[in-house]
């Protein structure tokens, strides 16, 4: 009964936990709250979002009747639907934050990963005894697809690289929960951790996946970096040092060349395919097609994520998706650099990461259960860059920065003109009022914008900086609160 209640109370919370357990019923879930803001923005005539993440979501879903249109392809509109509910569900969780919390989709990501192992290995002995059959193994998520072979762990992914980034999305997560756990000296807290961390890095290596037992290493590196400097230091050594031991330690480290020369093939023929479709691309669901058209093999994506959405999509949303990866990263490290400590900053900067990581040499994207997890941590991230900049601008659209330093700029040449200066200064200004002004960009003014946009980066003076974090402990010990931690100066 208690469990009913929550369902009630909490329904997109249920629903993504059914990602892990039964993932048709929880894309059902989560579609239904997708179609339920469309039918909502529409009755109350709502303006959409003008976040990135929307404008690339609207370019995709143009481009994709776009390609519907060009390539004669009434089926290519099944990816416009698929995208639109995609949009829809993340509208849902950008204008309803309350309905999923962070920490409980920390948990639910972190746990699902763990379930992943054990459903895996419950299966496999199960399937010793009776024949389970293919409608359960697809409402679970056992059904493998897309692999011949059954010797590698992918849970209740379908996939055993999805498997693998979903358990690389809960170790970044459980790692920054056990820095925070390590922060406020919780034993019991740091002792059940410690207990799930064994399990999701064995999973990782049970996937097979090369790619993911590198990420599995650089986050465990990065864990030790904002743990202990000095221990780091040691680790980072010891690990140059051990190079050939780990690379023979890597899962399929035998055909590590086979497979690389494979993606380069698909690369190679994505890249054909994206140059005989350019403008709108092929879509996501007719790039399997255009692909056996074009080499006589079937594969369902290109292997690596800017591919992907070129290929798919098209010139214009590649560029778009593009830059949006090279701004977010950048406000990514600005927003570390200028929160230091503070702990929903430090999760983005482990989890986000991954998404590019494991997507150079796949697109576990094309998988929607992925696809609807991932939605869900750019959604917090959005909202996240939304309060800090207080006015509803983007941190990561970077215009409003250089905006409101050529308004700096121009308040001090004003300050400075109504100041007393000498004969010499005022002949000099005299000679400037006799000029038109010029409306190119002159190289100073790009020199200072450069010059301030790198004061951002540097540290504080040792003082300072021990102020800063006098005032932000307190607040990296909550749980992932909402509010941007105060300023040293004591402004919000």
């Amino acid at each position: 009964m208690n469990l009913l209640i929550n369902i009630k109370k909490r329904p997109v919370e249920f629903g993504y936990a059914m990602l892990f357990i039964l993932p048709p019923l929880g894309m059902a879930v989560l579609a239904w709250f997708g179609c339920k803001e469309w039918v909502a923005i529409i009755r109350r005539r709502s303006v959409l979002s003008t976040d990135p993440v929307s404008i690339l979501f609207m370019l995709v879903t143009l481009a994709s009747v776009g390609a519907a249109i060009a390539n004669r392809q009434v089926t290519d509109l099944l990816s416009t639907a698929m995208l639109a509910g995609y949009y829809g569900i993340y509208l849902y969780l950008l204008n309803n934050p309350g309905r999923l919390r962070l920490a409980k989709y920390l948990w639910i990501t972190i746990l699902g990963g763990v379930y992943l192992y054990f459903s895996n290995q419950f299966y496999d002995v199960l399937s010793h005894f009776i024949t389970i059959p293919p409608d359960v193994n697809l409402m679970t998520g056992h059904l493998l697809m897309g692999f011949s072979k059954q010797n590698r762990l992918y849970g209740s992914a379908y996939n055993p690289n999805y498997a693998c980034y979903l358990l690389i999305l809960a170790l970044s997560l459980l790692l920054v929960e056990l820095l925070r756990s390590i922060k406020l000296r919780s034993m019991q807290k740091i002792a059940a951790e410690l207990v799930a961390l064994p399990i999701l890095g064995f999973s990782i290596y049970e996937t097979g996946s090369r790619a993911g037992f590198v990420i599995m290493i650089l986050l465990l590196l990065l864990f030790t970096y904002n743990w202990n400097k000095k221990i780091f230091i040691s680790v980072s050594i010891l690990a140059v040092a051990c190079t050939p031991f780990i690379f023979n330690a890597m899962p399929r480290t035998d055909s590590t060349g086979f497979s690389m020369q494979q993606r380069l093939n698909i690369w190679k023929n994505s890249f054909k395919l994206f140059t005989d479709h350019p403008l709108f691309g092929t879509t996501s669901l007719g790039f399997p097609d255009a692909y056996h058209r074009l080499t006589g093999h079937t594969i369902a994506h290109a292997h690596n994520l800017l591919l992907s959405v070129f290929a798919s999509s098209g010139v214009v949303c590649g560029i778009f998706f593009t830059w949006l990866l090279i701004a977010g990263s950048i406000s990514l490290i600005w927003s570390l650099k200028k929160e230091k400590g503070y702990l929903r900053t430090t999760l983005f900067f482990f989890s986000l990461p991954t998404i590019i990581a494991y997507g150079l040499l796949d697109f576990t994207l094309s998988s929607p259960q992925v696809m609807l997890v991932v939605i869900a941590l750019v959604s917090f991230w959005v909202r996240d860059q939304k309060q800090q900049r207080g006015s509803g601008r983007h941190h990561f659209l970077m215009l409003h920065y250089f905006r409101s330093t050529a308004e700096s700029r121009r308040a001090n040449k004003e300050t400075g003109i109504a100041d007393p200066v000498s004969l010499s200064e005022a002949s000099e200004l005299a000679e400037v009022t006799d000029h038109p002004i010029s409306k190119k960009i002159e190289s100073g003014t790009v020199n200072e914008w450069i010059r301030t946009l790198a004061l951002h980066f540097r540290l504080f003076d040792k003082k300072t900086d021990r102020e800063s974090k006098i005032a932000l402990i307190p607040r990296s010990l909550t749980m992932y609160n909402r509010k941007s931690p105060k300023k040293p100066d004591g402004k919000a």
